[in-house]
């Protein structure tokens, strides 16, 4: 059977470009024996690869933020091609499955892990069988919705195919000639953050397999190796929740892939998981930068309504072993708390400066529907929007749904924090720049800024060609937004 993946890869960043979800969805569809091809979502792309490709499944995947979009593709679709099953994942519909209903158009969502799930959909789809009661699935069919359970969690991913590349560098080459490459080696997090999806997948999937895994460091090895074999690779990208949670798998690990890959790499971790033999380890295996999460300066606001139950000093201490290393750090922090204060923010850029990370990816709070941050705000009657004001857009220029105190000026303090710190300026001069009324100048600084330290953070060859382009994706992204959505 035939089924056509849309996917749009973002362009902005130098380091996202592998959708690792799809890849790995088409790589167990495929191997079930299915055919596959992808395309963006849009119009005209779609109606291309119909013509060459009549596919009996359109499959979408998007998070929170592009869901609308979607919709209204998928409209346009269904409008035209009446007997195309159209099925929607990806974690939009995990955590908002009412989707489902928000138009006739939408045929099915899958919820959860959808490697073995999705497949079992194929087949029954193709088999003529009741797909309508397939595990992990919302499925519309003659005028009524089924909701039917989640399967148990797949317990070892080796099992598993590495995820297909080429279905997607097909047809997005720049993704393919790209020098980084995105790679994960293990699903689930251990944390359970108030502004995350987290603390909902555990609930989602209680009693149904263990939520942590991770793959056999030979297995990641050999995929890494295989990928350099066969496209430009000069920077390995983890993309892993925390790549340091097992210590002795990250020991095994440094010493294989420095005798056997030895390329630069980059990886998310939490500083208080930062050990002296970590960070020695780490820098040994040639780990170049490492995103950590901060979040906020002020521990209250950060332990008790974030929910990252981690100390100033321990994230200071951890932070130091990682510059002693010569690893560069990427922070993220988040502006805009409920229930915090303009203050707090500005302890955020102090415990940053401490830390002495070499960029600070900041965002302004958008509380996702039904996570514990949105059930907060809600409380709290801080809303003045709903999920569907939430867009790209809205996110990429820093806007927040949420009513919260001094918000031009904490709106400002984000554009300008990265730029702040690298200049090491002292908070009272902080506190004269978030009056001004510069917000378009901040904008700019702050996107330029971004690029900058994107090309030494992620360290690789680019053309000049290349950096143009990227530089022109984020200034229209950032404040513009996306001129395709």
């Amino acid at each position: 059977m035939k089924i056509l993946f849309t996917s749009h890869i973002p362009t902005q960043y130098i380091k996202d470009r592998d959708p690792l979800g799809i890849m790995s969805l088409i790589a167990t569809v495929k191997r079930a024996g299915h055919e596959v091809h992808c395309c963006f979502p849009e119009m005209g792309p779609i109606e291309d690869a119909l013509r060459q490709f009549p596919a009996r499944i359109i499959a979408y995947s998007f998070s929170t933020g592009i869901h609308n979009y979607y919709l209204k593709v998928n409209e346009t679709v269904k409008s035209r091609h009446k007997d195309i099953i159209s099925v929607f994942g990806g974690p939009h519909p995990t955590f908002s499955p009412d989707f489902i209903e928000q138009s006739d158009s939408v045929d099915a969502i899958c919820r959860g892990e959808g490697d073995i799930a999705f497949v079992d959909f194929l087949d029954k789809v193709e088999k003529g069988a009741d797909y309508h009661l397939s595990r992990n699935f919302y499925v519309r069919r003659e005028n009524r919705i089924y909701k039917n359970e989640l399967m148990d969690l797949i317990d070892n991913l080796d099992d598993l195919p590495y995820p297909d590349r080429e279905s997607v560098y097909e047809f997005f080459p720049s993704a393919r000639d790209i020098r980084i490459k995105n790679f994960m080696t293990m699903r689930g997090c251990p944390h359970n953050c108030s502004y995350c999806f987290n603390h909902q997948y555990h609930q989602l999937y209680a009693g149904k397999g263990k939520m942590l895994r991770r793959r056999s460091v030979g297995h990641v090895i050999d995929e890494i190796r295989g990928v350099a074999s066969s496209y430009p690779l000069e920077l390995v990208y983890f993309r892993d929740d925390n790549f340091v949670h097992f210590p002795s798998w990250v020991e095994e690990f440094c010493h294989e892939y420095k005798s056997k890959v030895n390329l630069p790499f980059v990886c998310a971790g939490r500083l208080d998981q930062i050990t002296e033999k970590m960070g020695s380890l780490m820098k040994m295996a040639n780990c170049v930068s490492m995103e950590v999460g901060i979040e906020s300066g002020n521990e209250s606001v950060r332990n008790n309504i974030l929910n990252r139950n981690i100390d100033s000093g321990r994230m200071i201490e951890g932070a130091n072993i990682l510059k002693k290393n010569r690893i560069k750090m990427l922070s993220e922090n988040i502006i805009g708390v409920p229930k915090s204060t303009l203050e707090n923010d500005l302890e955020t850029y102090s415990l940053n400066k401490k830390c002495g990370v070499y960029y600070i990816n900041s965002e302004m709070l958008q509380p996702y529907f039904g996570t514990e941050i949105y059930k907060l705000a809600k409380k709290e009657n801080l809303l003045s929007g709903n999920i569907n004001d939430v867009t790209q857009t809205s996110i990429l220029k820093g806007e927040s749904i949420l009513r919260i105190d001094y918000k031009n000026q904490r709106e400002r303090l984000n554009k300008i924090i990265a730029i702040s710190c690298k200049l090491r300026l002292p908070v009272w001069i902080l506190r004269i720049l978030i009056y001004l009324p510069l917000k378009p100048l901040y904008s700019i600084i702050h996107v330029v800024v971004k690029g900058y330290s994107g090309g030494r953070l992620y360290p690789f060859k680019t053309t000049l060609l290349e950096k143009v382009g990227i530089l022109i994706n984020l200034m229209k992204q950032h404040q513009i937004g996306i001129s395709d959505y």
